[in-house]
């Protein structure tokens, strides 16, 4: 089996060209390695996550509500928290305006990720 030639024409050398520009600014422009945190060996990314978020799931009694100072002190606590992870959209995203909720699969688990426009 060959490969067929692609003639070059006005378009493949225009593209030729901003590729080769691009990596005069950036290097590899379309580098293919992505670095996950929370992963030390072949466990499930997504499942580590969760887990990691459930530590700070309010232990309160069903129908009842946090107090204000437990929230504040959760919510600042999970600011901090960065994650890398990788998978595939399970589900198109649903659109709601500026927002979208997306599912987010690494072949194991789901995560269900809420996007913002003004944050991407």
């Amino acid at each position: 089996m060959t490969i067929p030639f692609i003639e070059e024409n006005d378009q493949t050398r225009a593209r030729r060209e901003h590729l080769e520009k691009l990596r005069e600014l950036v290097g590899n422009a379309y580098p293919n390695k992505f670095e996950r945190s929370n992963v030390t060996g072949d466990e499930d990314t997504i499942t580590a996550v969760v887990e990691k978020f459930k530590a700070y799931e309010p232990q309160v009694k069903e129908g009842e509500r946090p107090a204000p100072e437990e929230i504040e002190r959760a919510n600042a606590d999970l600011n901090k928290i960065n994650v890398r992870i990788s998978g595939r959209i399970a589900t198109p995203p649903r659109l709601m305006g500026k927002a979208a909720f997306v599912h987010l699969s690494d072949g194991v688990s789901r995560l269900q990720i809420y996007v913002r426009k003004a944050d991407v």
